[in-house]
């Protein structure tokens, strides 16, 4: 057990440093550079590492509490998944030219790390668990019609996507801010 604490010590540490001499690598360019095509990939680059970087600790949040580790081992998979696939594009290593496939990984990683946070909830009443299994059906729901619109080109003709995929995240917004309101109101001592 010791050796695990002491190699995950050593491991962030070590992401810690890595992280930080990038982004000073990343600043002095920024400085010195002329805000072309090299700093142009930067800047992409450090937007991917920081959003798939904030949607993996999400899920890692969840897997720490050793709750839904399946659901949030995937959300950690995507999420690194999401980083390669968006950073080879963006570098140009290999001929990558369907920026669908990005969007989706940004989808689904942004969903699950949402499901991740809402996932640590606890609670033993009702009124809270019916707030949180219909949030996460919210989540879903947005997601999915937004890979379905990813995936037709937003070309669907049908102004009912739009106004139920507006639906939907009106109801994913106003759960998960309430569901938390709820918890602690419920949990409150008279």
């Amino acid at each position: 057990m010791e050796e695990n604490v002491s190699f995950k010590k050593v491991f962030l540490i070590t992401m810690i440093i890595s992280l930080s001499l990038s982004a000073l690598i990343g600043i002095i360019l920024f400085l010195i550079g002329d805000f072309g095509e090299i700093e142009r990939k930067i800047f992409l680059t450090t937007l991917t590492i920081g959003g798939f970087s904030l949607t993996a600790l999400c899920s890692s949040a969840l897997y720490d509490k050793h709750k839904y580790v399946v659901f949030s081992s995937l959300g950690m998979i995507i999420a690194v998944l999401g980083f390669l696939i968006t950073t080879v594009a963006i570098w140009e290593i290999l001929n990558f030219g369907n920026i669908k496939i990005i969007i989706i990984l940004v989808i689904l990683s942004v969903s699950i790390a949402h499901s991740s946070l809402l996932l640590l909830i606890k609670s033993e009443k009702t009124i809270v668990n019916i707030s949180l299994v219909l949030t996460l059906l919210f989540i879903s729901v947005v997601a999915i019609i937004l890979i379905i619109l990813v995936l037709s080109g937003f070309d669907l003709d049908f102004e009912f996507y739009y106004r139920i995929l507006g639906v939907f995240a009106i109801l994913d917004v106003l759960g998960t801010i309430v569901t938390p309101i709820i918890l602690k109101v419920t949990s409150m001592n008279n």
